[in-house]
């Protein structure tokens, strides 16, 4: 895995924030005329630089941790997506939509133009094609619960949009 650079450097500032807090802290607390440590300056220095200090190292780490999430996510390019696999197995639909399922359909998407709703051969997901204004587009749904609800899960979706794309 790539290291970020931002997180990085990020990181280094906090730790020269916080090592340059306490060595300023010290030459300005020892700067007295009588050479008597004064304690109220150190501690204000070095407190603020810590802090300051924490804060960047506390920035540092929440831009690693969206990059290692960027890492695991998978990025879906066009020529990913034509060389995804469709659903395996018999592909022939052995169920049928009922016409409840499809008003519920057409009640969730009510704004949208809906051209087509086919049921797929994974019982209980079905593919809504809309039309819209740069052309038609694809969601596939879940009607096996007790509403109507997109799928967000990228390989039942993607294997279900492939066995769609094969019948064209």
């Amino acid at each position: 895995m790539n290291e970020n650079v931002v997180a990085k450097i990020l990181f280094i500032i906090g730790i020269a924030q916080m090592s340059i807090g306490i060595i300023v802290g010290l030459i300005l607390g020892n700067a007295d005329y009588y050479g008597v440590m004064n304690w109220s300056i150190f501690f204000t220095w070095a407190i603020g630089g810590f802090v300051s200090g924490m804060l960047f190292l506390g920035f540092s780490e929440i831009i690693k941790l969206l990059h290692m999430i960027n890492e695991k996510t998978p990025s879906l390019t066009k020529e990913a997506f034509h060389n995804m696999k469709p659903l395996e197995g018999d592909s022939s639909v052995s169920w049928t939509l009922e016409e409840l399922d499809k008003e519920k359909i057409k009640e969730k998407y009510i704004d949208e133009d809906i051209s087509e709703i086919v049921p797929s051969p994974k019982e209980g997901f079905c593919l809504v094609k809309f039309k819209g204004d740069s052309g038609y587009y694809v969601k596939v749904v879940d009607v096996d619960r007790f509403g109507i609800e997109e799928v967000h899960d990228s390989e039942i979706k993607y294997a279900i949009i492939a066995w769609y794309n094969k019948l064209n």
